[in-house]
């Protein structure tokens, strides 16, 4: 009798036990947040919610949805989301002063952000997920050391770095950064009583790209056009390709720079020039899209007007097509940013944020006022997926 009971109670325990692949598509369900609450029930769940197979698996069904993270000047960051855009919650974050920070790229990438952070002169480099919250700070560049450059003849060396990829190559699942790099040195001569700066002596520029897979920086043997001045808004991130506006100061002219992460090659389609549509001297605020699964472009000029264009072929200038004209808006101060569906985000010169709904023209309040000339808006969804120890945990052979 006493055997029985045993194998009863067993069967019991079996009948109640749940495969942990069914357990995760079920969680993976909930809200972010439930979600991660999860991880304290079990030690075999929080192992679970480290996998990360599974995670890429599901990766569309944890999403909390489209949101956006809002850098409000002073009052550091939130995350808006709703319909309308109508709640507003505010997030932790690792930055000593959130108004130093700057994000490349149009938005974040499976939950990662990729921010450069300006404290005392220096840039700090750094990935964070706001929804974790992990954040992990870039090494510096190795390729520095290989570099035969003297500086015998010259009193000091400049390093100018501009950072114009952040992207997440999928084939080997890692996360990217490309930057374009430019020494030059002072020249400096000696007068009796004085020190007169003679010049400077560009010495030499090259491409470096980093991998968070292998947490190094190396060298890019690629020619491809800058983007010189890396404003926010002036790069974006789609399937495995990261791009970026040029403006007059390379031999191409105003172009658009397309740089595919996994096998390295670049396309660089040109902007007419000759059509007043793309004529930008006189725009004062101009943002790389992604707009209805194309690379898009969206220009504000001074007479508050909106010009905005797709891109159908990396490659091919006569490739652009005008999709819209808004305004002019003399209401507006400035924009801030884009949505996902191309709401523009845009501060009115009594400080309220709004947004302009590209589908019907209609402008919508979103009942906070912010800083028109420090404030960012750009698209945030909520991931746990992990970056940090992508090394150890990502790569399964």
């Amino acid at each position: 009798m006493e055997m029985k009971s045993v194998a009863a109670k067993n069967d019991k325990l079996s009948n109640n036990h749940i495969p942990d692949d069914i357990v995760f598509s079920i969680l993976s369900k909930l809200p972010l947040k439930s979600f991660k609450r999860f991880e304290c029930v079990r030690k075999s769940w929080s192992l679970l919610f480290q996998n990360y197979l599974l995670f890429n698996s599901h990766r569309c069904s944890y999403y909390d949805g489209a949101s956006l993270l809002l850098k409000d000047f002073g009052n550091g960051f939130y995350s808006l989301y709703g319909d309308k855009f109508q709640s507003k919650v505010k997030l932790d974050s690792p930055f000593g002063n959130p108004d130093s920070t700057h994000f490349l790229g149009f938005g974040n990438i499976n939950g990662t952000f990729f921010v450069n952070e300006d404290v005392d002169y220096y840039n700090k480099l750094i990935l964070w997920n706001p929804a974790t919250p992990a954040f992990k700070l870039l090494p510096g560049s190795s390729v520095f050391e290989s570099l035969d450059v003297s500086d015998d003849d010259f009193s000091m060396l400049h390093f100018s770095m501009y950072l114009n990829g952040f992207g997440y190559d999928d084939v080997t699942n890692d996360y990217k950064v490309v930057r374009y790099v430019s020494i030059t040195g002072e020249l400096v001569g000696i007068r009796e009583r004085s020190v007169a700066v003679l010049g400077y002596q560009s010495l030499c520029s090259f491409w470096e790209i980093y991998s968070l897979r292998s947490d190094t920086w190396r060298k890019l043997e690629s020619e491809m056009p800058p983007c010189l001045d890396c404003f926010e808004g002036s790069q974006v991130y789609m399937d495995g390709v990261c791009h970026w506006f040029c403006g007059e100061d390379t031999p191409d002219g105003q172009c658009v720079v397309s740089f595919n992460l996994t096998n390295e090659e670049f396309f660089v389609t040109p902007i007419p020039s000759d059509d007043d549509y793309f004529v930008f001297d006189e725009t004062s605020w101009i943002n790389l899209v992604v707009l209805y699964g194309f690379i898009g472009l969206i220009s504000y000029n001074k007479d508050t007007t909106f010009h905005i264009s797709i891109l159908s072929e990396f490659g091919v200038g006569e490739s652009w097509t005008k999709l819209l004209t808004v305004g002019p808006l003399p209401f507006v101060e400035r924009p801030i940013g884009v949505g996902t569906k191309g709401e523009i985000f845009f501060v009115r010169k009594d400080g309220e944020l709004v947004w302009l709904d590209l589908s019907t023209e209609m402008i919508v309040e979103l009942g906070c006022k912010v800083e028109p000339y420090s404030s960012r808006i750009t698209i945030y969804k909520e991931s746990i997926l992990p970056f940090d120890g992508i090394r150890d945990s990502f790569f399964v052979y």
